[in-house]
């Protein structure tokens, strides 16, 4: 007797959002397959913020408690922290937000799932009743549908709808990570960050917002992970040598030296703002420039469009916010876990009823991440 059960449900990308959504799947019985350019599993060590509306119902489909999944993958769990947020950085978190390590939430939620790493996809070939994907490893693949979850530059979309590209907002935006030892830590970071993990100070002749973050926390390692960002708005009359956004994505880290002269005339700063923020310290670092994308696909032809032929998208795909200002992580999975529950009792052919469900929702969040991000950096802002 044949075998009449449907092919898995293809799904493009790794991060959290398809993630989520195979293991929302997962849990309901319809399987599925993530196709992911990676070579294996990446290391994202950093930490993110959470908040109750998205790790509720995720640690639902992870068969876990609320509490549990905060133990789990807070960023100072291994000291016996839930990841809390001092009230005076809280933004758009709540009280009951909290930080956690993005690698760790990875880790649970790969847990079962089927991914086929170095599947970087280059394009998708549409013909009736299926779809070929083409990927750049020279293999194909063909489906009847496919749920990309690939980010902001999504191949799946630039393969579909060529027109749709990310925006780019005139923020200025570097970051970078330093693991400090554990006796320093101890005793010029620990009395500012225990229970609050972000610290932040707007300072310096551009306004610049320093922030620095837990990233993990572990007193059985001998240094502690942190992340710092330093950002300001763009300078908008006279072109300024930090905000590049048309650089190609390999252009990341070549950072002016204009950057390191900014940091200089940031003055003497006290504490860990003092040892974060060092030039010559910087100078011998991996630093990063990011840029502040937003992505918006109309509902009507273009999304709709898409949905005909078979291919849906979720997350930064299709509604992508700034890494600053935006809540990027919380909104793919909320993505994940609302689709896969759509799926289990209405089926693919009624993905595009949730996407048109979904879309203001998506609108409104890129709107308010802008706003967010525009705020943050408006000149005369308070110190945080």
């Amino acid at each position: 007797m044949s075998d009449m059960s449907p092919p898995p449900l293809c799904i493009i990308g790794a991060g959290l959002g398809g993630l989520t959504l195979a293991r929302s799947l997962l849990k309901r019985g319809v399987p599925a397959v993530i196709y992911d350019r990676s070579a294996s599993a990446p290391r994202h060590g950093y930490g993110i913020t959470l908040h109750a509306s998205t790790y509720k119902p995720l640690a639902k489909v992870l068969d876990l408690d609320a509490t549990t999944l905060r133990q789990k993958t807070a960023v100072d769990a291994a000291i016996g922290g839930s990841g809390i947020i001092d009230p005076k950085h809280l933004g758009q978190a709540h009280k009951d937000s909290f930080r956690a390590n993005r690698q760790k939430l990875e880790l649970l939620l790969r847990q079962g799932l089927d991914i086929r790493w170095e599947h970087q996809l280059d394009h998708i070939s549409p013909s009736p009743g299926s779809l070929t994907l083409h990927f750049s490893n020279t293999t194909t693949l063909t489906v009847p549908h496919v749920i990309a979850s690939d980010g902001p530059h999504s191949r799946a979309r630039l393969s579909l709808l060529p027109s749709i590209t990310p925006t780019v907002h005139p923020t200025v935006a570097l970051n970078g990570k330093r693991r400090i030892p554990l006796p320093l830590y101890t005793a010029l970071y620990a009395p500012l960050l225990t229970n609050k993990n972000i610290l932040s100070l707007r300072t310096g002749p551009n306004n610049a917002l320093l922030t620095i973050q837990v990233n993990d926390h572990d007193p059985d390692k001998e240094t502690v992970s942190i992340s710092w960002i330093y950002s300001r708005p763009a300078q908008g009359l006279r072109a300024d040598p930090l905000h590049r956004p048309h650089r190609p994505s390999s252009g990341a880290e070549d950072i002016p030296g204009d950057f390191y002269e900014e940091i200089r005339d940031l003055g003497p700063l006290e504490g860990p703002f003092g040892d974060v923020f060092d030039a010559e310290k910087l100078g011998e670092e991996r630093v990063l420039s990011w840029l502040m994308r937003t992505v918006e696909v109309p509902l009507r032809e273009e999304l709709k469009g898409a949905g005909e032929r078979g291919v849906w998208f979720v997350g930064d795909a299709v509604h992508a916010e700034p890494i600053l200002g935006g809540e990027g992580a919380n909104a793919a999975i909320v993505d994940g876990v609302e689709l896969g529950e759509w799926i289990a009792e209405y089926g693919v052919g009624e993905i595009g009823k949730w996407c048109e469900g979904r879309w203001e929702d998506w609108r409104r969040g890129v709107e308010r991440s802008k706003r967010v991000l525009a705020e943050m950096h408006s000149v005369g802002k308070a110190s945080l």
